[in-house]
């Protein structure tokens, strides 16, 4: 739903342009749409000292209105003393940039709405000092300062004037989105438009392999989920979930599933041929749906899924859940925060020397292939990377040694985006030495990884050793940034947050905030993979991409 904001903007310090641009364009996406009428949903003023005469009397119009207006960014700081007379609050003085703790205070389904986990955000921000906060005055979020909590979001219910003093760089993106989503539910506080009690969404699952489980957890963790309802045709894993997640009901039959009306959502996780016919049938049935990767087998598919959502209204999103691994975490940072320069080359790797596995994954006609298991992953990360538009895609496929499985033994495809960048990944099962997982290049430095060979140490019944060695694709890759002039830097990896996709979905459904993976991503990513297979039949010829050509 839309809601209309004025924003009002009087002096700049370096750098506000920037970040200003970045949360206003947040702000549209989650469906607050800027305008310059009287009779707006509530005003933003962002100044370091002083406003102009027309930005006084807009302001001077909301306040007689009862319209909320939030003093954001350096505004608190600037003493416009009568919006600071109706926010409540005296101030004293900024402190350096530094990396804060933001935790929210005030009610425990705002608390919940802020931080699912109980965990604090970090932002790099100056953080300003209150001298005196008056009582009547929510406090909604503190940073410390020494041994004293500082106010940094509050909202004085009497005056209808709020204040979110949070100033983070442009240069560190991240950030801004934090401050951004801050700022939105913050918005939504204050309008009344979230529950004060928010009744967490139930979740059905339809499978229960080793990722169905993940979500299971997933739910059974976060407060905005409830696991409801599971569904195998495994009765040994029916009775596995049952022990393990007390209460949730089991059936072998989906449709029981579907005539859930105490289901929310459904998350997907059948193999990939039969992904787009349950992601129909589960919103046709009136209910979300998550769909484990690959969206889809083809394009037709994905769009068909797609023109559901759009009919019905309901949400489809595909788990993407390599988005949050803590090596492709630690590059999107530095890419996006401009470390390496312009990044113009991409390779990717995934495999080693070994029989595939004899499940429907080895399956061409069930999986899609090799390239549609693990590509799935990696494709979404190159493109996340460089969402740039694609020229043409090539790919090679060799079937060479493991004729007792369909999928091919070894794939390599190659993406060409319009303004030259290229990107390569490769999946071998016949890789006896193995190439790094990311090897990227940019005009500022490098970044190259190295494997973990890694194995779990344990006493066997007789007391003996037992040694499980992993695949190397089971450890995050260690990671190196290589400078231009050749120096050399182990990178301390960002650590994830627990549950970040789930989250984001309860974040998307209940407080309408983007989620940062989308269905048109994902399906964009099956397009891509359906020129490489279309390349492979072709032996090696450039393919478009449905969508970039």
């Amino acid at each position: 739903m839309s809601r209309h904001l004025t924003w009002i903007v009087g002096d700049l310090a370096p750098g506000d342009q920037e970040v200003l641009t970045q949360l206003k364009a947040l702000l549209s996406e989650a469906g607050w749409r800027a305008s310059t009428e009287a009779s707006v949903d509530a005003v933003l003023v962002w100044t370091q000292a002083t406003l102009s005469a027309d930005g006084d009397a807009l302001i001077k119009v909301a306040q007689d209105r009862g319209t909320p207006v939030l003093l954001i960014g350096p505004t608190p700081g600037a003493e416009p003393s009568q919006l600071l007379e109706a926010a409540g609050v005296v101030t004293d003085t900024w402190s350096p940039p530094h990396r804060s703790r933001v935790r929210p205070a005030g009610p425990a389904a705002w608390q919940a709405r802020v931080a699912p986990l109980g965990d604090p955000l970090e932002i790099e921000s100056p953080i300003l000092a209150l001298a005196k906060v008056r009582e009547n005055v929510e406090v909604l979020a503190t940073a410390q300062l020494g041994l004293t909590a500082h106010p940094v979001l509050t909202w004085n219910p009497d005056g209808r004037v709020g204040t979110l003093s949070l100033r983070p760089s442009a240069t560190r993106p991240d950030d801004v989105v934090a401050v951004g989503r801050l700022l939105h539910l913050a918005l939504r506080q204050v309008l009344a438009i979230d529950p004060d009690e928010t009744t967490p969404l139930v979740v059905g699952l339809l499978g229960f392999g080793a990722i169905g489980a993940e979500h299971a957890r997933a739910a059974d963790a976060l407060s905005g989920l409830k696991l409801g309802a599971l569904c195998d045709r495994s009765p040994a894993r029916l009775t596995e979930a049952g022990q393990l997640f007390a209460g949730v009901t089991t059936t072998g039959d989906p449709a029981d599933l579907l005539a859930d009306d105490s289901l929310d959502v459904i998350v997907v996780s059948t193999p990939p041929d039969s992904h787009a016919h349950w992601a129909d049938r589960v919103m046709a049935a009136g209910k979300d749906v998550i769909v484990e990767k690959p969206f889809a087998l083809t394009v037709e598919d994905s769009d068909r899924v797609l023109a559901t959502a759009a009919r019905t209204g309901r949400r489809a999103v595909v788990y993407q859940n390599r988005r949050f691994d803590p090596d492709f975490l630690t590059i999107a940072r530095m890419v996006r925060d401009g470390d390496l320069g312009e990044v113009f080359h991409l390779e990717t790797f995934i495999g080693g020397y070994g029989h595939p596995c004899n499940y429907w994954h080895s399956d061409e006609s069930v999986s899609g292939g090799a390239l549609y298991d693990w590509g799935s992953h990696v494709i979404d990360q190159v493109l996340s990377l460089h969402p740039g538009r694609i020229a043409h895609v090539t790919c090679i496929e060799h079937k060479r040694k493991w004729h007792d499985v369909t999928n091919a033994d070894h794939t390599s495809m190659s993406i060409r985006f319009v303004d030259g960048t290229e990107a390569s990944f490769v999946h071998s099962d016949l890789a006896a030495a193995l190439k790094p997982r990311w090897y990227l290049l940019g005009t500022g430095g490098a970044i190259t990884s190295s494997w973990r060979h890694e194995s779990v140490l344990r006493r066997n019944a007789v007391g003996t050793l037992d040694e499980d060695v992993l695949a190397v694709t089971d450890s995050p890759p260690m990671l190196s940034y290589v400078d231009t002039n050749g120096s050399e830097t182990t990178l301390t990896q960002i650590v994830p947050e627990p549950h970040a996709f789930h989250r984001q979905f309860v974040d998307a459904v209940r407080h309408e905030w983007p989620m940062a993976v989308t269905a048109v991503q994902s399906r964009r990513v099956v397009a891509v993979m359906e020129a490489a297979r279309s390349s492979a039949r072709a032996g090696g010829a450039p393919i478009s991409v449905d969508g970039d050509a």
